[in-house]
Formats: structure tokens, C-alpha cells, sequence
């Protein structure tokens, strides 16, 4: 699976590193869980930003590039006085679901000169989540106490889906861009908000246990951002 990736990576910079014309944009993505992870998330919701670098070949209407994304889909704060043995002030543990993603795009533009243009999308790429905690003795304080990853994964994953372009006037060049896409790809193991439990031991001290979830990313994702066309 790691050399597909590394292959397709250098398909599509080998590609565009030679363009002379790029597009470039950035958007605020929703994924809505669907089916398995539906069902074993109770809905879950993942809110991401991404950016996005394509080039537009001259003599048909297809678009090559990539896209790189990361967001928070769960962030959990606790406070206790129990997480060191003879140590009883009162800590801040900041746990935090994180999710990097990175796609080769390929776009085909069913009207590349029109007022609104139309377009269809296919993405090939990775999701990489991990679970970070951080403890603080107080909301201003800069020293982190104790920091770590709780559990990391990663996954293969591909989508397709369609959007629109429509121009903004005042600006030529620049869009406004809505498109959805459907996501899967194979499952992993990972964590969601309120899936790790502290269990405190007499005398102070302890452990967290995880209750891990086990999913594809099955997602429907609604994005909206802005595009410049031509750079």
C-alpha cells in the first residue's frame, strides 16, 4: 500500500512541477459518518480544513493535483487531583482526536468556460488519526507537565463526488467553490471523544483504559471554500 502511495505522489508532482499554470484554494469541510462508522460512532462528525494545488492541462479539461487536510473531531477536557501519587493540586488534561489527511486529486470539468463551472472529482490518499493529551496545571500556563500520543493509525482511502465553481466578480479569477464527496477505504482503529477512562489507584496515580472503535471512514463530506484559477 506504501509504495501505491509513494508511486502516485510522484505521478502527480512529477506532473505538475513542469505546469505552467496552477490553481490554488483552500476549504472548511463537515464529514458526516455513514454506514459502520454510523453505527459505531453514534453520528460521528469530523470538521476539517484543507488546502488545495491543481493544474489545469491546456488541451482537455482535466485537472491533476493535491490536497492536504487536519482537523479535530473530539476534544475532551478533565480535572482531577489524582493523577500523580503525593502530588493533590488540581491538573488540566486536555485530550484532543486529530486527523491528517492527504489525496491526489484528478478533476474532469464538464463546462471549463462557463459562467458556473461543473466538475466531477476522484481522490486516492491516506487518513492519519491520532489521540494527543497534554497536561497543564492551569489554563494560561505555558509548561506542559506531560504530553503524548494515547494511539495513532493510518489508512488508505478514496472518494468521489462533484462540484461547482462560481466567480466572484470583484475579483477575477477567484471562485467560490461547494462540491460533496463520498469516502471510504479500509478500516482502522481509533479513538473518539470520551473513549479513554481514568481509573484512579488508592494513594493517588492511575490509568486510562480505551475503548477502542474499529470503522472504515465511511464519510459524506459537504465542503465550501474559495479557489483562485490561473496563478
Amino acid at each position: 500500500m506504501r509504495k501505491i502511495l509513494i508511486t502516485l505522489f510522484f505521478l502527480v508532482f512529477g506532473y505538475t512541477a513542469n505546469a505552467q499554470f496552477w490553481s490554488a484554494g483552500g476549504h472548511f469541510n463537515g464529514g458526516f459518518a455513514q454506514g459502520k462508522l454510523k453505527d459505531e460512532t453514534n453520528g460521528l462528525l469530523i470538521p476539517t480544513i484543507s488546502g488545495i494545488f491543481l493544474h489545469e492541462a491546456q488541451t482537455i479539461p482535466i485537472q491533476v493535483g493535491f490536497e492536504l487536510g487536519y482537523g479535530i473531531y473530539g476534544s475532551k477536557l478533565e480535572k482531577r487531583t489524582d493523577y500523580y501519587q503525593g502530588f493533590n493540586d488540581e491538573l488540566r488534561l486536555r485530550r484532543n482526536n486529530n486527523i491528517l489527511t492527504g489525496m491526489a486529486v484528478m478533476r474532469y470539468q464538464t463546462n471549463p468556460l462557463g459562467k458556473i463551472r461543473h466538475f466531477m472529482e476522484a481522490k486516492f490518499g491516506a487518513n492519519y488519526l491520532y489521540t494527543r493529551f497534554k497536561i497543564r496545571d492551569s489554563i494560561v500556563s505555558d509548561e506542559v507537565i506531560e504530553s503524548g500520543k494515547d494511539h495513532e493509525s493510518w489508512t488508505l482511502a478514496y472518494s468521489f463526488g462533484t462540484g461547482i465553481q462560481i466567480p466572484i466578480p470583484s475579483n477575477p479569477g477567484l471562485f467560490l467553490e461547494i462540491k460533496g464527496n463520498y469516502q471510504t477505504g479500509n478500516s482502522l482503529r481509533f479513538l473518539t471523544k470520551g473513549d479513554a477512562t481514568y481509573k484512579a489507584e488508592p494513594g493517588g496515580g492511575g490509568k486510562f483504559d480505551y475503548n477502542y472503535r474499529r470503522s472504515p471512514l465511511d464519510l459524506l463530506m459537504f465542503s465550501v471554500g474559495l479557489i483562485h484559477i490561473g496563478i
